[in-house]
C-alpha cells in the first residue's frame, strides 16, 4: 500500500478518535476507553460484514486485494459520521443529565441510520470490486493479444529468413538477418514495456 495512503488512513483514524473524545472528555478515563474501544470495534465489525456481503459472487483474490484498504478507510469515516451523535447522549447519561431510555432511543435512531449508510456502502464496495475485476480481465486480454502478435511476428520473421536463405546471396542473407534481429529486438522491447505497465496496474489494484 502506498505510504501516502497509509499516512492518510492513520490521520483519518486519529481524527475520528479525537472527535469522539471531545464529546466524552468529561467522563472517567475508564468510561472513555470503554466507549471509544466499543464504538470502533462495532463499526469495524459492521463494515467487515458489509464488505463480506458485497463480495458474494466476486473472485476471492479481488476480495482479499481490496479488503484492508476499504476497511481501514471506511471504519474511521463511519466513526466520524455516526459515533458523535451517540457520544453526546452517552456523555449526558453517564453524567446523569438524562435518563437511560433517552440514550437508548438515540442509539436506536443512529443504528437505523447506520444500517442505511452501510447498505449504500455495500453497493459501493461491490461496484468497486467489479471495476477492479474488469481492469484485471482487460489487462489479461491485452497480454494475451500481445503474446499472439509477438508469436505471429516471430513466425513471419522465421519464414522470411528461411526463404531468404534459399534464394539470396550471402551478403543479402546477412542484411536480412540483421533486419530480422532488429525487428525481434523492437518487438521484445514493446512486449516488455506493455507487460511492465500491466504489472504496475495490477499492483495498484
Amino acid at each position: 500500500m502506498n505510504i501516502f495512503i497509509m499516512l492518510a488512513i492513520v490521520l483519518a483514524n486519529v481524527i475520528a478518535i479525537t472527535l469522539v473524545y471531545q464529546f466524552i472528555k468529561k467522563l472517567l478515563n475508564k468510561d472513555k476507553i470503554i466507549f471509544i474501544v466499543a464504538s470502533v470495534a462495532i463499526i469495524y465489525i459492521v463494515v467487515s460484514i458489509a464488505y463480506w456481503i458485497s463480495g458474494i459472487g466476486i473472485d476471492n483474490k479481488i476480495n482479499d486485494t481490496a479488503k484492508d484498504f476499504i476497511t481501514y478507510v471506511f471504519v474511521p469515516v463511519n466513526v466520524i459520521i455516526l459515533v458523535p451523535f451517540v457520544a453526546v447522549k452517552y456523555n449526558k447519561w453517564k453524567l446523569e443529565e438524562i435518563e437511560k431510555g433517552e440514550f437508548l432511543k438515540r442509539l436506536v435512531i443512529v443504528s437505523i441510520i447506520g444500517v442505511i449508510i452501510l447498505v449504500g456502502e455495500c453497493f459501493y464496495f461491490k461496484n468497486m470490486k467489479n471495476n477492479i475485476n474488469s481492469i484485471i480481465e482487460e489487462n489479461l486480454q491485452q497480454k494475451n493479444n500481445l503474446n499472439g502478435t509477438t508469436n505471429t511476428i516471430n513466425e513471419i520473421t522465421t519464414n522470411v529468413t528461411n526463404e531468404t536463405n534459399t534464394n539470396t546471396t550471402n551478403e543479402e542473407i546477412q542484411k536480412r538477418e540483421e533486419y530480422n534481429n532488429t525487428l525481434r529486438t523492437i518487438t521484445n522491447t514493446i512486449s516488455e514495456t506493455i507487460e511492465n505497465n500491466i504489472a504496475i496496474n495490477e499492483q495498484q489494484y
